[in-house]
């Protein structure tokens, strides 16, 4: 069972009504569904909180060797300045070819020529602007999607930076900033997976 960050909106939970010893249960939402049944456990959302303040101060005890590892990996993965000499010669190429296409267009309106090898020099000179655009255009993007790794990298830090020396209540906001997902193998083996891709067992 997966259990996301948004407070576990995406699966069945059940409570026990209005009266004083009310309790809520989470559980996957197929466990019901077919002939064989998920074998998943359900947890109570008491169970979880706790599994998530044991992973937040682990986070605190090895807080210095996780920063470490942390920026190290932020740098490694997330730099884009090889990317972005490639995206800066890929758009002079793009340049290039255009310019090229503009001028075989302009001599063919100038100089009587066979019009079957202007269309197989215009269509060359098209399809190779076309894949150079589209070189451009996945350089871009990947570019943009570090830049939000590493921005999603940086806050995680700065929420460990932060982090007290222990926590013993549960905090929803940083539920928020830590969490991607939890997965529930068993009662005992929750794996917590942390929104910089770290993975802690509870």
């Amino acid at each position: 069972m997966v259990i996301c960050r948004s407070v576990l909106r995406s699966f069945f939970y059940w409570s026990h009504s209005t009266d004083k010893y009310r309790r809520v249960i989470w559980q996957c939402n197929s466990k019901f569904k077919d002939k064989t049944r998920c074998q998943t456990p359900h947890l109570t959302e008491d169970e979880i909180r706790e599994a998530f303040i044991r992973v937040v101060n682990s986070l605190i005890t090895d807080r210095k060797e996780v920063l470490t590892e942390l920026r190290t990996v932020r740098d490694m993965l997330t730099g884009t300045e090889e990317m972005e000499k490639e995206q800066k010669k890929l758009a002079e190429q793009m340049n290039v070819d255009a310019d090229a296409v503009q001028n075989l267009i302009a001599e063919n309106a100038r100089v009587a020529q066979n019009q079957e090898e202007y269309t197989i020099r215009y269509d060359a000179l098209v399809s190779r602007f076309e894949a150079t655009k589209a070189e451009y255009e996945k350089t871009t993007a990947d570019i943009s999607a570090r830049g939000i790794r590493r921005r999603e990298l940086e806050r995680f830090i700065q929420s460990v930076e932060k982090l007290p020396e222990m926590v013993t209540e549960f905090d929803e906001a940083l539920w928020g900033s830590l969490v991607d997902h939890l997965t529930v193998n068993a009662k005992d083996d929750i794996v917590f997976t942390l929104t910089s891709g770290m993975e802690i067992n509870a």
